[in-house]
């Protein structure tokens, strides 16, 4: 049985309420490409299940909401969020509704989804009792879609060594959850590595794929997609210490990023994002 990965934290907690973190998200976070969705709809297609309904677990500004509507063309989505600052970021369309609610407890009848997504969002439930509720609100046959990214690589050495130290000896990002040194309130390791160890129970056809987008930005912009980051909040936070300051451990990676990028004449970053997308479908 799938067992919790965050373990002791809250179903309740808003990780996404910071002073501007909402707004941040919406505007820096990775976009999934179409290939990604192109994967969904024809997996969909092939299972022969209709587009009357689809949920989005964890939707967040509707990154994902959005393009089931508009590109999969289901007559009607709901996405779902936790984080009301999220919700209220989202993007309107027509056809897509939005509302405040528990992954744990969906808001909505039995067999009623014939799709159910949740982008970048899996990590952070006890897998065991999301997967149940899965299963409760999906039609036989239903699509379940998990969506995600591992953390994104930037394609320069030097850069890329700078950002590992970061990520790994100062978030603690490869540490247990909630031990010493770890800033995670989520295992990093099983989302960074597409849920590979994660068994789909009650499901059948499983479906995982990767797909690879390269992206050139701003240092300025892809610093501002890391200050995301919970366990960036939290290291804040835990530490008083005051975002962009001398003792930003995030923004001391970002001088020595600059000072690499002036010597070697770069204007621009060239990052990598590993986006991964597991496909299922509801067993009986």
């Amino acid at each position: 049985t799938p067992s919790a990965i965050c373990e002791g934290r809250s179903l309740s907690t808003d990780h996404f309420g910071h002073d501007g973190q909402a707004a941040d998200y919406a505007v820096y976070r990775p976009k999934y490409s179409q290939e990604i969705f192109t994967l969904i709809e024809k997996y969909h297609e092939h299972s022969g299940m209709d587009r009357d309904l689809a949920l989005d677990i964890g939707t967040g500004t509707g990154q994902v909401a959005i393009p089931l509507r508009e590109q999969l063309k289901f007559d009607r989505v709901i996405g779902v969020d936790r984080s009301k600052a999220q919700l209220e970021h989202a993007t309107a369309c027509d056809g897509v509704e939005y509302a405040v609610g528990d992954a744990l407890e969906i808001p909505i009848d039995d067999g009623k989804a014939s799709l159910l997504s949740i982008a970048q969002a899996m990590h952070w439930l006890p897998l065991g009792d999301f997967f149940t509720e899965v299963r409760r609100t999906l039609k036989i046959g239903g699509t379940f879609a998990v969506l995600g990214y591992a953390i994104p690589e930037i394609a320069h050495e030097d850069i890329q060594n700078e950002f590992r130290s970061y990520y790994v000896n100062t978030l603690g990002s490869t540490l247990p959850v909630g031990g010493p040194g770890s800033y995670w309130d989520c295992d990093r390791v099983i989302l960074d590595s597409g849920f590979a160890s994660v068994e789909f129970e009650g499901f059948r056809h499983v479906s995982r794929n990767w797909v690879k987008d390269e992206e050139k930005t701003s240092l300025d912009a892809h610093i501002s997609y890391l200050t995301t980051m919970s366990a960036y909040r939290t290291y804040l936070k835990r530490n008083s210490v005051d975002k962009g300051g001398e003792d930003d451990p995030l923004f001391q990676f970002r001088d020595k990023a600059l000072s690499i990028m002036q010597h070697d004449g770069l204007e621009e970053l060239e990052i990598v994002y590993p986006y991964f997308v597991i496909l299922a479908q509801r067993a009986l």
